[in-house]
């Protein structure tokens, strides 16, 4: 073996040693040897965009900093070790990009009156018009997710699947006014439930109108 490479692989075992110790003062050479590959590894899986990049490597060290005793060298260097490892966080950042993308492209289809709607939706019932537009139940959809399976079950079959009253009832078993007493709870938690996740993607703007109307 070429002396050099002796005395890097010596070198590079003292600063994995001194990192498993917690010496702070490894973290620093530790990143600058590996970052520069890392970063080139993961910019291309990533559709070369530098933030998504920069957010990758990050938790790729973070990681590899908390599962040092994870790392095998009979397996590859830490290089390779920390390409693979980053893998999952970059599947984790497309995954989050695709579904944020998704949903900004289903904002760009709806308009106000649809937002003010659905954010009074508990003291305001849907229109059978709005009812029957594909934004509102991708929206219904969206939100409901997030709400308990009685309500998930009474909004569902009432706005997506656009069932009377009595069939509600029939399907939930339950009484006419038991079931519209669900309703109501149910559209009440909707519309929190909405407010919540449209500040929470778009910013506080959004469905204030609405909250403002089901006030008064």
């Amino acid at each position: 073996m070429n002396p050099l490479e002796t005395d890097s692989t010596a070198a590079l075992g003292r600063l994995l040693a001194r990192l498993k110790d917690g010496d702070a003062e490894a973290l620093t050479p530790f990143y600058e040897r590996f970052v520069d590959g890392l970063y080139a590894f993961v910019f291309y899986r990533v559709g070369k965009n530098p933030t998504l990049a920069e957010d990758v490597v990050q938790e790729t060290f973070l990681y590899a900093l908390d599962h040092l005793e994870l790392y095998d060298p009979n397996k590859g260097s830490p290089a390779t070790w920390l390409s693979l490892s980053s893998k999952n966080f970059i599947r984790k950042h497309l995954k989050l990009q695709q579904r944020s993308e998704q949903l900004m492209e289903l904002w760009e289809r709806i308009d106000e009156r649809l937002v003010e709607a659905l954010a009074a939706v508990d003291s305001a019932p849907l229109s059978d018009e709005l009812i029957e537009r594909t934004e509102t139940r991708e929206l219904v959809n969206m939100t409901i997710a997030h709400l308990p399976e009685s309500y998930r079950r009474a909004l569902n079959g009432k706005y997506v699947e656009g069932e009377s009253l009595a069939e509600l009832a029939e399907q939930l078993e339950l009484s006419e006014s038991a079931t519209k007493s669900l309703l109501a709870r149910a559209r009440g938690a909707f519309r929190a439930t909405f407010q919540t996740l449209s500040q929470a993607l778009f910013g506080p703007q959004l469905g204030r109108s609405g909250a403002e109307e089901s006030s008064r």
